[in-house]
């Protein structure tokens, strides 16, 4: 019974604990701070991937486009096949 006790009062003090940490105002709002300051890191490198992948693709879209260019195919064929305006391939 005295075992049952004595590990009564260290969840008493665990729970006494987290109650301090949790009404802590300087730790909960460096905390709070660290959520945002994670979240919106997250959210930059999720655009920082979209725009690396959309760049990828346009890189892919002008070489195809040169390499077409090259054998002579109409411009007005390999705007359709690329996605890339004829002027954009007349440029390359």
């Amino acid at each position: 019974m005295s075992i049952l006790m004595k590990e009564n009062t260290i969840f008493e003090e665990v729970e006494k604990k987290c109650r301090t940490f949790v009404n802590d105002s300087p730790v909960m709002d460096k905390y709070k701070k660290r959520e945002v300051d994670t979240y919106f890191f997250n959210k930059s490198m999720e655009l920082d991937i979209k725009k690396a992948k959309e760049e990828g693709i346009k890189e892919n879209q002008i070489l195809t486009a040169k390499n077409v260019k090259k054998e002579n195919i109409d411009i007005n064929i390999i705007s359709k096949i690329t996605g890339l305006s004829i002027e954009e391939i007349k440029n390359l």
